[in-house]
């Protein structure tokens, strides 16, 4: 395999590219192609059927280009990630298990902010909820497929946003942390600060980039260039607010963006 071959990042719109910062501040030397299937978004809402055709289109997509590494950069889709491994030759790694690792080291009271599908997957139950994590553990799984639209929409830092969060969340007791098991929900952070000022958060993003750096060392991936990576943004729907939102949220890093939208190389 090419150590040069860029990362392929993949996710239904704008929260992946949290992680895609998280990777780039740990693996600044990598290059990456980051896919965001706007199109279909939000994933959150769809069958497990659905969702793993779409994710397989994806990965296609990335064995094309090519990449020598795919990170799911989506909690929906990470949910059938054993499905889709076997789907490619090339290693594939979810936010999920680093996300866990992570959660279960940040207090006995959790609230877990996810997707229905990613809910109704019950990977997150089976990985936090086993028998020797339960002992005086309080658990609390909500969804929240309802921030996902909002956030492709552009609602944040507003009071719409604020209403959204405190309809959803404003029943609950103060957990000792929130887990963000949906990385649009990183960008969602201000809103929930304002209802409970003190939270703490577990987000994908640092805990997945450090399980990449560690992937690559491990197997002997790791970029030998020098020079700092370069990221290729490719969307296949709506681009002009994606575009915005990824100026804002990659603080100006150079990048190069293609609109896929009317072409057939993905979907």
């Amino acid at each position: 395999m090419n150590l040069t071959y860029p990362i392929g990042v993949f996710d239904s719109g704008l929260g992946g590219l949290n992680v895609l910062r998280e990777l780039r501040r740990v693996l600044p030397k990598e290059d990456y192609a980051y896919l965001a299937d706007n199109k279909n978004s939000p994933y959150g809402i769809k069958s497990k059927e659905e969702i793993v055709a779409l994710v397989r289109e994806a990965i296609k997509f990335f064995e094309k280009l090519p990449v020598k590494l795919i990170v799911l950069a989506c909690n929906t889709s990470s949910a059938y990630l054993g499905i889709l491994q076997q789907e490619t030759k090339l290693p594939v790694l979810g936010v999920i298990l680093p996300t866990v690792r992570v959660a279960l080291k940040s207090g006995k009271d959790l609230a877990v902010l996810a997707t229905a599908a990613t809910i109704d997957s019950g990977v997150y139950q089976n990985l936090l909820g086993e028998k020797k994590y339960l002992k005086n553990r309080k658990i609390a799984y909500l969804k929240c497929s309802e921030f996902v639209s909002a956030i492709e929409s552009g609602l944040m830092n507003c009071r719409e946003s604020r209403r959204l969060v405190r309809e959803k969340l404003g029943s609950l007791t103060k957990p000792d942390a929130f887990v963000l098991a949906c990385t649009h929900f990183d960008m969602y952070q201000p809103e929930i600060l304002e209802l409970f000022p003190e939270a703490k958060f577990v987000s994908s993003g640092k805990a997945t980039a450090k399980a990449v750096q560690g992937f690559l060392k491990k197997n002997g991936l790791l970029s030998p260039k020098k020079e700092p990576g370069m990221v290729s943004l490719y969307i296949t729907g709506e681009f002009e607010n994606f575009r915005k939102h990824a100026d804002l949220l990659l603080n100006r890093q150079v990048y190069q963006k293609t609109d896929l939208s009317d072409k057939s190389l993905l979907l």
